[in-house]
C-alpha cells in the first residue's frame, strides 16, 4: 500500500511539472506577431495575405487576423518538453470549430515557427509539404 502511496505521489509530481513547463511556455508565447511568411504544400500565401496578417497568443488561444473584421480563433495546446515541441489548435468557430489541427512549433529570438496539418499526422518537421502548413511569426516589440 506504502509504494502504490509513493507511485502516485512521483506521477502527482510529474504531472505537476508537466504542467508548469506547458503554462510556462505558453506565458513565453503570448504577444503579437507579424507574420513573415506563411506556406502551404510548398507554396507561398500571396504577399496581401501576409503583409496585413497578425497573430496574437494570449493565455490559451492564439487569434489569427487578416484586417479589423477577419478573425478566427482558436484554442492551443502545447507540450513543450516534446522534440520537437507540440502544438494543437481547436477553432472555436466556424466550419472547422471542434476540429483538432496537430502541429509542432519553435520559438527562437523572438520567432515562432508553426508547422501543423489539418489531417491527423502531426509534421515531424518545419516543412510545408504536402498539407503541411508553415507559418513563421516575428512578435512584435512593445
Amino acid at each position: 500500500m506504502k509504494r502504490f502511496a509513493g507511485a502516485l505521489t512521483v506521477l502527482a509530481l510529474a504531472l505537476v511539472g508537466a504542467a508548469s513547463a506547458d503554462e510556462k511556455a505558453i506565458k513565453e508565447l503570448e504577444g503579437t506577431y507579424k507574420m513573415t511568411v506563411a506556406e502551404k504544400g510548398g507554396k507561398a500565401a500571396p504577399k496581401e495575405l501576409t503583409d496585413t496578417a497578425t497573430v496574437t497568443i494570449k493565455g490559451d488561444e492564439l487569434t489569427i487576423a487578416f484586417g479589423a473584421d477577419d478573425k478566427k480563433v482558436a484554442k492551443i495546446k502545447v507540450t513543450a518538453d516534446a522534440k520537437p515541441a507540440t502544438i494543437d489548435l481547436s477553432p472555436t468557430e466556424g466550419a472547422e470549430k471542434g476540429k483538432t489541427f496537430p502541429g509542432i512549433y519553435k520559438f527562437e529570438k523572438g520567432e515562432l515557427t508553426l508547422a501543423f496539418t489539418e489531417k491527423t499526422d502531426r509534421p515531424k518537421e518545419f516543412k510545408s509539404d504536402e498539407d503541411v502548413i508553415l507559418l513563421k511569426l516575428k512578435k512584435s516589440e512593445k
